[in-house]
């Protein structure tokens, strides 16, 4: 599907946020909306997906190159006849209540994942090929290392870093205030190359 334009009616886009054109999005028949708040910055090649729940992209956000947010992990074995109809009723259901929540100055690296109805707290950083399982809860300020998963309708308390073979600890630094400002430099700098691309 072509890239989402702030025309789309399910689109929520604030006039300071931006989708690039080469990011993709991926709607269900009914589809759910998609928000995004002022400053947020989706990349080329990132991938939304409202087809299973509504997405909500919180300010000074930055979804890289690759990243995707909304898909679902399918199951290993098929369900029978009668098993497929009691999920498909039990999926309706859900995805009426379901939204992925990505709060202000989340960061999602290149490969990223965070799936339906999944909700990350603000200022965390997903790196490069982490994953947030379907209906997962992560807290603020967290850290999900590279190729890192939180298991679906797993909660993570604030301040939680998981590295290496998704071992645990809790980050006691106290530099929330220069994460998000961090992050607001780095959407300004994707900005001026981003102009500078266009005056070639």
């Amino acid at each position: 599907m072509s890239a989402p334009t702030p025309t789309a009616k399910h689109i929520r886009l604030h006039p300071t946020a931006s989708i690039h054109p080469l990011a993709t999005l991926t709607t269900g028949p009914a589809p759910h909306p998609l928000t995004l708040h002022p400053n947020a910055y989706i990349h080329l090649r990132a991938h939304l997906d409202t087809t299973h729940s509504a997405v909500t992209v919180g300010e000074s956000c930055i979804v890289s190159e690759k990243a995707v947010v909304g898909s679902v992990s399918t199951t290993a074995e098929p369900p029978s006849r009668g098993e497929e109809e009691m999920q498909r009723k039990k999926q309706e259901e859900r995805e009426e209540e379901e939204v992925i929540v990505l709060g202000n100055h989340v960061v999602l690296e290149s490969k990223a994942v965070v799936e339906a109805g999944a909700r990350v707290g603000a200022g965390t950083v997903v790196e490069v090929g982490g994953k947030v399982g379907r209906g997962a809860v992560v807290g603020k300020y967290c850290k999900i290392g590279p190729l890192c998963t939180v298991e679906p309708y797993e909660v993570v308390p604030d301040h939680t870093v998981i590295y290496g073979r998704n071992q645990r600890r809790i980050d006691r630094s106290g530099a929330d205030a220069s994460r998000a400002k961090t992050v607001e430099l780095h959407i300004e700098a994707l900005r001026r190359m981003e102009m500078a691309a266009r005056k070639k």
